[in-house]
């Protein structure tokens, strides 16, 4: 390995270039699993503290209606060859469709119950919070594959254990993992042979991929909702629209219940 002393000027250039394209892909990289495995889950969990049990609501309804719906149709197709609708062939018909949309509530009920639980748990204080931050972006600089060509296999193994730690909040599990590395000897591997122009390039490229992660992510649910879910009065016209959302359904669902239920009554008009 060669010594940092015997670097030409060309190379402790190009070996300052890599270590700081290092430090900003470690940056990018914790701002985009801070984005999925924090600043997502938080705001999904509040989005549903505040409109969720509303959002279900509407849901229920159009599950119900969808199944009003088909139930209409089936007894129409009876009606219209004048034969007295059966009840049990067109129940047994509507049953195979609701048991897929009750899977689809019971998702929705269990995210709900998720987001409650979220907000329940107990907070990290901020001293942990920076620290877990910290461990994280110099365990992605000494650990991660894209910043350390030539790391073993165990080395790849500790930072899926590293990227679990950070996504589960875990500081114990980074600050054990932090004091395990052979951190020397990881700091003094970069490749100064002539290649490391290669490596230069490579992560730029990757560097520009975690950026437009990072703006993809920033125009997708949840995080759309960073400004607008701390605004009182966005939240108050959301949930105004639910309500009026709500009462609409509920008055088609109870006009298409009336008519079934006169559907259900139509006997065949044959002799």
């Amino acid at each position: 390995m060669q010594n940092a002393l015997d670097l030409t000027p060309e190379q402790r250039k190009l070996n300052q270039e890599f270590d700081q394209l290092k430090k900003k892909y470690a940056s990018l990289m914790l701002t985009l699993e801070e984005m999925r495995q924090h600043d997502g889950p938080k705001l999904t969990a509040l989005y549903l503290s505040l409109l969720g049990n509303k959002k279900y609501e509407i849901l229920n309804l159009q599950v119900e209606i969808k199944t009003l719906e088909m139930r209409k149709q089936l007894l129409q197709s009876y009606i219209n060859r004048d034969e007295t609708p059966d009840l049990h062939a067109i129940n047994q018909r509507v049953e195979t469709v609701v048991s897929d949309y009750n899977r689809v509530l019971e998702q929705e009920a269990q995210r709900i119950k998720s987001a409650k639980e979220y907000l329940e748990a107990p907070l990290l204080s901020d001293e942990d919070s920076a620290e877990i931050r910290t461990l994280y972006r110099m365990l992605v600089k000494h650990l991660h594959p894209d910043l350390n060509p030539k790391l073993t296999e165990s080395e790849k193994d500790l930072f899926q254990i590293v990227q679990e730690a950070y996504s589960t909040s875990n500081l114990d599990k980074l600050r054990e993992i932090s004091l395990a590395i052979d951190t020397a000897r990881v700091v003094g591997s970069s490749n100064y042979t002539s290649d490391i122009q290669e490596y230069i390039d490579s992560l730029k490229g990757r560097i520009a991929n975690l950026e437009h992660k990072i703006e993809e992510l920033k125009n997708m649910f949840p995080h759309t909702l960073k400004d607008k879910i701390f605004d009182s009065k966005w939240v108050e016209t959301e949930q105004k629209q639910c309500a009026d959302d709500i009462a609409q359904l509920t008055e088609k669902r109870d006009n298409l219940r009336r008519i079934i239920e006169v559907m259900e009554e139509y006997k065949s008009q044959r002799l």
